[in-house]
């Protein structure tokens, strides 16, 4: 089944009490790197709330803390970099709440993968490049989760058709893959355990349109097949306007607009918002004209 557009809303998810609580919230966020000069704020005082199901794209030049806030996010921040303030409530559909700033390493150790999986920017060439692909999947679902051995080999080919790929993939080295391929291994492997929330930073970055457009769908289909909700982080606005449900606005360490994907690109309140929107090159329509243009 086809994802929805960025023209058409996505289907609204179940509206039981688990569905309506939010998976992760963002509270005063700041983040700070220690120079010779002085600390620099990168992320000043954020907040930010991701609802369950959805697709949230955070939009945003280099340097406006798109990158820094996604790594503190999952506690990944090395120094000079420290978290100054703040509160990351995460909310996992199958166990209590906890703050992910606060939580000791053995209950974060626990969560990530399971319950929170990240792809980093420039993923793609993270891979172990002496393991063949099928036994990255073997070392990630062991090492997480203890599923014996002929659980994963039926996993693993599901996992790899979920994204596109033939099962065949799973014998083969990363030198063997192209880059749109090695994401979405990749991608395959941060929904091994179900999460409930996929971090994706810059997944495009270095890929080529026609794979950019493979990439972005299928993001789509882990959000529509495997109900996971992610947040995109991205500097390029035209992926916003194909894949989010929703898009916040980062500019010098701060969220300056958030709001409907549709309601931000027709109607941009804040001058950094409408000149992001503006540097897309484009021809006839843009995605978030294209429903009007078939009315009239």
């Amino acid at each position: 089944m086809p994802r929805p557009s960025a023209t058409e809303p996505a289907p609204s998810p179940p509206a039981d009490a688990a569905q309506q609580r939010p998976v992760l919230e963002i509270k005063g966020l700041k983040v700070h790197y220690r120079t010779t000069g002085g600390d620099v704020a990168a992320v000043d005082g954020v907040d930010l709330t991701v609802r369950r199901g959805e697709i949230l794209g955070i939009a945003g030049e280099s340097g406006s803390g798109k990158s820094t806030m996604a790594v503190s996010l999952l506690r990944l921040l090395r120094p000079p970099g420290y978290v100054a303030g703040g509160e990351i409530a995460f909310h996992p559909s199958d166990g209590p709440s906890v703050d992910l700033l606060k939580v000791d390493e053995r209950r974060l150790r626990a969560l990530r993968w399971r319950a929170l999986s990240y792809l980093p920017q420039g993923s793609m060439n993270s891979m172990n490049p002496v393991m063949r692909v099928g036994d990255q999947f073997r070392d990630v679902i062991v090492e997480h989760a203890g599923q014996r051995r002929g659980e994963i080999d039926e996993m693993i080919p599901r996992l790899l058709r979920s994204m596109g790929l033939d099962p065949g993939v799973a014998r083969m080295y990363p030198h063997e893959l192209s880059g749109g391929m090695k994401q979405r291994v990749l991608m395959a492997m941060s929904i091994a355990l179900e999460p409930d929330l996929v971090v994706a930073d810059e997944p495009t970055t270095a890929l080529d349109v026609t794979i950019q457009r493979v990439i972005l769908q299928s993001l789509g289909d882990l959000r529509d097949q495997f109900g996971v909700t992610l947040v995109v982080i991205s500097h390029d606005m035209g992926v916003h306007a194909q894949l989010v449900d929703r898009v916040a606005v980062m500019y010098e360490g701060r969220v300056v607009e958030v709001g409907d994907v549709r309601q931000v690109f027709k109607e941009p309140q804040h001058p950094y918002t409408r000149s992001l929107i503006e540097s897309i090159p484009r021809i006839g329509d843009a995605p978030w004209q294209q429903k009007e243009s078939e009315v009239r």
